[in-house]
């Protein structure tokens, strides 16, 4: 396997988490633990986790830490888990969007990190305004200024762009004695996202069709079901094309609202589930459909690595 940074950003994934819960051993989580872990047989699959994520964020801080950092601040130092709704990876019109919250209203954010290509940023921001009305960057401290530049090109929509920033030094890490943190307050600073510019509401570029295409099946027979006598009675083949000129017909304020309330029931959680989670995992455990297995989770965690 390469030695390189890959290895390390696999860790928290369904595939290797899920490998690990279901057979107790995954070669990528073996490679990282011995390429950066001292002493790992003395140590729990829990204490591993820690440390290798507070390697994450030293060094190779990629999608998944970023996106893990803003769902322990979103989800915990902010909105409540019983809610607020988060999703990943959203596709909106031709892009796909890093980080979805739902709450009384939906906002999108955009993650840029040191390593990205801000080439794209511009269509990336006017395709989630197609569907969403708040729009935020996630960024670091080096880019704030790369990215104010972008904004300001581009007219009302980039003005009404928030702009939020991670610190450099966010997590605390209780290695000395070896246990992972079971607190938010012991392992995120709640100062460690900073927001420099609050997003604004806009409403110019909202399309009825990127906004019912977020939805799936049943929840867009939901929305039509909830405005109209019922479903259209076409053939199976037509169902999709004659439901969004229902969708079509709604007025889009209206219609974003209708589709937010049924996205928001997605990746339920109790607020006690959600904080039982050990903090590094969380976005792998909630996004990846892994809640049910919590008490496996839990048991892994507490058990010693062997290779």
């Amino acid at each position: 396997m390469a030695d390189n940074s890959r290895a390390i950003n696999r860790v928290f994934t369904r595939g290797v988490i899920g490998d690990l819960l279901q057979n107790g051993t995954n070669e990528v989580f073996d490679y990282v633990v011995q390429r950066y872990v001292n002493d790992p047989e003395h140590k729990t699959h829990g204490e591993i986790i820690s440390e290798i994520y507070a390697h994450l964020g030293k060094e190779h801080r990629n999608e998944y830490y970023y996106m893990n950092t803003l769902l322990n601040k979103l989800l915990i130092g902010i909105h409540s888990v019983n809610t607020t709704t988060a999703l990943s990876q959203v596709r909106i019109g031709c892009h796909i969007a890093d980080f979805v919250m739902i709450n009384g209203e939906g906002r999108v954010y955009e993650i840029k990190s040191d390593l990205d290509n801000f080439g794209r940023l511009h269509d990336q921001l006017s395709d989630y305004f197609k569907a969403f009305s708040n729009v935020s960057v996630l960024t670091t401290i080096h880019e704030f200024e790369r990215v104010e530049r972008i904004l300001a090109e581009q007219g009302d929509m980039g003005e009404s762009v928030g702009i939020y920033v991670v610190n450099d030094n966010n997590v605390r890490f209780n290695l000395k004695d070896r246990r992972y943190p079971r607190q938010f307050d012991d392992y995120l600073d709640h100062s460690c996202i900073k927001e420099r510019r609050a997003p604004r509401q806009f409403d110019g570029y909202l399309d009825h069709s990127c906004i019912f295409k977020l939805l799936r099946k049943r929840e867009y027979e939901n929305v039509i079901l909830q405005q109209f006598e019922g479903l259209p009675q076409v053939a199976p083949v037509f169902h999709f094309k004659a439901c969004l000129e229902k969708f079509q017909q709604i007025p889009i304020k209206t219609a974003q609202d209708l589709a937010f309330k049924e996205l928001k029931k997605r990746n339920k959680i109790s607020k006690t589930a959600f904080e039982s989670i050990q903090p590094e995992l969380k976005s792998t455990v909630y996004f990846s459909g892994l809640t049910r297995r919590l008490p496996d989770l839990e048991q892994l965690l507490k058990t010693n690595y062997r290779r």
